[in-house]
């Protein structure tokens, strides 16, 4: 606890800001948001950034619209994911995704999932990335999840929402994702979900966990 103007502040844990996300989150419906992706190589301190919308289902149906720079989109029917892309007239078919890790980690950057079961929490150190007013947290994965090592969680610390996920994997490169105009309460139709292979694009096959071959 902190003693400031003569009143007593009870921050809380990193356990108890957990527990307040998964219980946010847990009580929600779909979900939907608008995003911004920043990826930084450690090594050369070059940063991509990416924007675009998202949108979730309780089930974990997930669709992921990139805008900028170039159009992209990312989706998960429940059954298969796909990951297109216009510009270069590919899709790559992701097989087994819904029980790999980088299925339960793309859940974790906005909140869903067993957080509390799959991440051990910490108080922030100096390797986390200032975020303003939020009460930030770091999350060590209790399994290994391919690409990751650690997670870094910006929290409301009025509603327990994900205001900000940073991803850093072995390397120290890091994924980081601005969540805006948060719905937790919206109501995503199924056909939002839904995506059938363009005809004459290439189309690449991949685990989850793995780079793709060309079938």
């Amino acid at each position: 606890m902190l003693l400031a103007a003569g009143l007593i502040v009870v921050l809380s844990s990193p356990a108890d800001t957990l527990a307040k996300v998964q219980a946010t989150y847990k009580n929600a419906g779909d979900v939907t948001a608008k995003f911004e992706q920043a990826y930084v190589d450690k090594v050369r301190g070059a940063r991509k950034v990416e924007s675009g919308e998202m949108w979730a289902k309780k089930d974990g149906k997930v669709r992921w619209s990139y805008q900028k720079p170039v159009r992209k989109d990312f989706v998960f029917d429940g059954k298969q994911a796909y990951f297109y892309e216009p510009e270069n007239s590919q899709v790559t078919v992701f097989d087994r995704f819904q029980d790999s890790p980088v299925a339960s980690a793309m859940r974790f950057l906005w909140g869903q999932g067993d957080l509390v079961k799959s991440f051990t929490p910490a108080a922030c150190d100096a390797k986390c990335i200032a975020g303003g007013d939020a009460v930030s947290i770091l999350l060590t994965p209790k399994e290994p999840i391919a690409a990751v090592e650690r997670i870094q969680l910006d929290t409301d610390s009025a509603s327990g929402r994900v205001r900000r996920s940073i991803v850093v994997d072995p390397l120290g490169n890091r994924t980081e994702y601005v969540f805006k105009d948060l719905d937790l309460a919206a109501k995503v139709a199924d056909a939002k979900f839904a995506f059938s292979i363009p005809a004459g694009v290439s189309v690449l096959h991949a685990n989850a966990d793995s780079k793709p071959d060309k079938k």
